[in-house]
């Protein structure tokens, strides 16, 4: 643990930094989680992310820097999700050479082999993003359990640390609930399936919804950097 007198602290002279994704919303070695409900497009949301990002496209007017990703996705078996990814790819024509997968069924990453074998493949391929795909699928433990979701999130938090990555994590919410008169209450990052611990660690919290057959709106929630919320959307 380095210990620095006021003096030092204010001679230091932090790296430039360049953003991931502009306007705050994704930074070098920084936490973001995309939640939704069930069937509200959040796979194909962070599939668009990670493709914008690897080929350093914006994504939806925001200005990414290219940068290598790395998907990791629990929830289909392979061939589906080969299925869904080359038809993203097809569709947009957009082959990047810096994005790569991983379907490895039963990974756990509040345990030690699940986090081993993450790292592993972080030192091998040295991403510049991860990409977790859902959460609830790489919990061994209890999502709504403080002590198991804190044993994830500190893995994570190592793997940031130590490979000098950003994380971004697809998350869900929980069922909706209606007011006496039947109008849904929207509670923003606050419907987040599980632990509160999981809105206490992000940096960037996005809001996925479907508004329509072929739109979805995104609600860009609490930030820990200096920007306001707002809603985007899309179709």
């Amino acid at each position: 643990m380095d210990v620095e007198t006021l003096r030092q602290l204010a001679d230091w002279t932090p790296p430039q930094v360049e953003a991931i994704v502009s306007n705050g919303i994704l930074l070098p070695e920084t936490r973001l989680v995309l939640y939704g409900q069930w069937k509200s497009w959040k796979s194909l949301s962070i599939m668009h992310l990670a493709f914008c990002i690897a080929a350093g496209i914006p994504w939806y007017g925001f200005k990414t820097s290219k940068r290598r990703v790395l998907v990791v996705q629990i929830e289909i078996p392979k061939a589906e999700f080969r299925k869904r990814v080359l038809k993203y790819a097809n569709g947009n024509q957009s082959w990047p050479d810096g994005i790569l997968f991983s379907t490895v069924p039963y990974l756990k990453l509040d345990h030690s082999f699940g986090f081993n074998s993450l790292d592993t493949a972080c030192k091998i391929h040295q991403p510049e993003v991860v990409i977790i795909d859902p959460l609830y699928k790489v919990l061994s433990g209890d999502v709504s359990n403080s002590y198991d979701v804190g044993k994830f999130l500190d893995n994570m938090d190592i793997i940031r640390d130590k490979h000098h990555t950003a994380i971004a994590i697809v998350h869900h919410t929980r069922k909706p609930k209606t007011t006496g008169d039947g109008i849904a209450v929207d509670r923003g990052a606050e419907e987040s399936m599980g632990s509160s611990y999981i809105m206490n660690w992000l940096d960037t919290g996005i809001g996925v919804k479907v508004t329509g057959e072929s739109s979805i709106q995104y609600d860009f929630g609490p930030m820990r950097q200096d920007r306001k919320s707002t809603r985007l959307n899309s179709s």
